[in-house]
């Protein structure tokens, strides 16, 4: 403040050197040994190679369409020939998607699930565990537990071989009681319950159910409580993945489930579901980069796969990966083929797609600024998923590109965290939208395979429904 009047804050260097745009290539340091003229391997340079569209040719009198520095990859056959079956006939067709803290309380996930079940029909949330650190503010499914149970998962440092993690990277036990009479079972067993979210009309209701555990004691009961009717309900079965299903007479707002195990019994989660339309399991978990699945047993996935039969696999990581520290990316790159490779054979029917990494902004010459990391990993993202035959989809331009979170973080309403590394509720809404918009257009003109796609704008119309939830998270 001088003579009354307010300055504007001026930052030196940031104020001066500003980005021209290629700026943001040039900040990759070259690699060790190497010319100074030479790029680094996965840096965004080698991804501007691919050949440009030939529908992006310019018109006189027009602008060419901005292409993505690093295109997508359509490769969806099986995805796109089960929702044209589902149009058809009403088929299931299940998702899974598995991500990390950009997804968990179904942000994002619950968004584009509603989209295709409207589209495609289908209803429920899909697979949820048994215990979850987000179930105090999920809003599509309401979730309270016992504290009696023991988890391991993903994290745990030693993970019995009797009690394997299931395909969400946890295994619940219950407490084992104490009676060895099995015909009763009493009321401080380790215990669940779920409630119907309110938001969306296609999660009001419980119609069907699925309650997956592992092999245990024969005289091991679960007593099922529908809206207040109380059944019980033996857990039989051996194999590595067993299930019961429940078919409420009347679909119900709430289901709990009560457990008498007499020996240890892993217990994985319970998916609502409808035996129609689309179902899409959200599989979050908080800092992980996705090279921890590899920790689910292999069988425990094929066995998973076997029950569920995924037409699409989505894998969406990178805020725990991108790293400025990072001058490469192919560590990366390899232990992802891991990942990727036993997804294609666990769930052999499934496409796989690859989300690219979001944008992410650091502070530099302080200016919150796109992280110089971000196009090093989405160009080893693109390649990981073109050397195995999956799709790819680039998150990173279609939220608008290089600086693109900082829009987001000012705009009014924000869409992103003060993190300029995490979307907010609204965010998670925008970005379902665009997800969206890219299935969509890959169900009406598939990208043919290895041929890159347009990105969607940023500002795309075509949205999913809007909950009053989702506007305030």
């Amino acid at each position: 403040m001088v003579g009354g009047v307010e300055l504007r804050p001026v930052r030196l260097l940031a104020d001066v050197l500003r980005k021209d745009p290629t700026a943001l290539a040039r900040l990759d340091a070259p690699p060790p040994n190497a010319p100074p003229t030479v790029a680094p391997a996965d840096t965004v340079a080698a991804a501007t190679a691919a050949p440009e569209p030939a529908d992006t040719v310019a018109t006189p009198g027009t602008t060419p369409p901005r292409q993505p520095a690093v295109p997508n990859l359509g490769v969806l056959d099986s995805f796109l020939a089960a929702l044209r079956q589902t149009k058809a006939d009403g088929s299931p067709v299940r998702i899974a998607y598995f991500g990390d803290s950009m997804i968990e309380g179904d942000l994002i996930t619950g968004d584009l699930r509603n989209s295709l079940q409207t589209e495609f029909g289908g209803a429920g949330v899909g697979y949820v565990p048994i215990n979850s650190i987000t179930a105090d503010f999920r809003s599509t499914i309401r979730q309270t537990f016992s504290s009696d149970w023991y988890e391991y998962n993903l994290v745990s440092d030693k993970l019995p071989s009797k009690c394997p993690l299931g395909i969400s990277g946890h295994t619940f036990l219950p407490r084992e009681v104490a009676s060895r009479d099995s015909t009763g079972i009493v009321a401080d067993t380790s215990w669940v319950q779920y409630q119907a979210g309110q938001g969306r009309a296609t999660t009001r209701r419980f119609a069907e159910a699925r309650l997956f555990y592992g092999p245990g004691s024969g005289r091991d009961e679960v007593l099922v409580t529908t809206d207040r009717h109380r059944v019980p309900h033996t857990l039989p079965g051996c194999a590595t993945v067993n299930e019961l299903l429940l078919k409420p007479g009347v679909p119900a707002r709430t289901m709990r489930f009560a457990f008498a195990a007499h020996g240890p019994r892993p217990v994985y989660g319970v998916s609502f579901e409808s035996p129609r339309g689309v179902v899409l399991d959200n599989f979050s978990f908080r800092g992980n980069s996705g090279l921890a699945l590899t920790k689910i047993p292999f069988n425990q996935l094929a066995a998973f796969g076997n029950l569920l039969d995924y037409r699409l696999i989505i894998i969406h990581y990178g805020v725990n990966v991108a790293s400025a520290s990072y001058a490469s990316y192919n560590w990366y790159e390899r232990g992802m083929t891991r990942v990727v490779d036993r997804m294609q054979r666990a769930f052999p029917n499934a496409s796989i797609l690859i989300v690219g990494m979001s944008d992410k902004s650091s502070r530099i010459d302080g200016e919150f600024v796109t992280d110089p990391s971000v196009p090093r990993l989405l160009a080893a993202q693109r390649r990981l998923a073109e050397r195995n035959h999956a799709a790819f989809w680039n998150l990173y331009e279609a939220m608008g590109g290089e600086n693109s979170m900082v829009k987001w973080v000012e705009e009014s309403p924000a869409l992103a965290n003060k993190d300029y590394t995490h979307v907010n509720g609204r965010g998670a809404h925008r970005i379902a939208g665009l997800l969206f918009d890219y299935l969509m257009k890959e169900y009406t003109h598939p990208t043919p395979t290895g041929a890159p796609a347009r990105a969607g704008r940023p500002d795309s119309t075509a949205r999913p429904a809007r909950d009053s939830a989702a506007a305030t998270r």
